[in-house]
């Protein structure tokens, strides 16, 4: 890993405890309860961060607006602790691969079901031809 690649690490980590933290604790919007930040990447030039964010009991419209409309308060206490000349800038992005995984699952439970079923019904019934193709002849 070279020297930049690590800062832009520990400049990601950052970011995501810090809005993670304010999202929790310091914003008192309810729309964001129950928000997640899943995840911060962060480009090479460190102008932009990707923040990506899930709300599993929530509505997600209702917290991609309320994200929104927190964003200048959310940067600005990035740039408070990041150490750098300009703060990164936000960009919020709702974390598509749990949706993505619980579908994976039903579907896997699905085969599953499938394939109970289709091994009850082939108990019931027997082998094709005879009992012992192979005996002597």
């Amino acid at each position: 890993m070279g020297r930049s690649e690590a800062k832009e690490g520990r400049i990601a980590d950052f970011v995501q405890r810090t809005v993670a933290t304010a999202i929790e604790r310091d914003l008192k919007d309810p729309a964001l309860r129950g928000v997640t930040v899943t995840e911060v990447r962060i480009t090479p030039d460190l102008h932009m961060a990707f923040v990506y964010w899930i709300c599993p009991g929530g509505s997600r419209e209702e917290a991609a607006e309320a994200l929104e409309r927190a964003k200048g308060k959310l940067r600005s206490r990035v740039a408070r602790g990041c150490g750098l000349r300009t703060a990164p800038s936000l960009d919020f992005r709702y974390d598509e691969l749990q949706d993505r995984a619980m579908r994976i699952e039903e579907k896997i439970d699905e085969a599953l079901r499938e394939d109970e079923k289709m091994e009850e019904e082939s108990s019931e019934k027997g082998f094709a031809g005879e009992e012992n193709p192979y005996k002597d002849a």
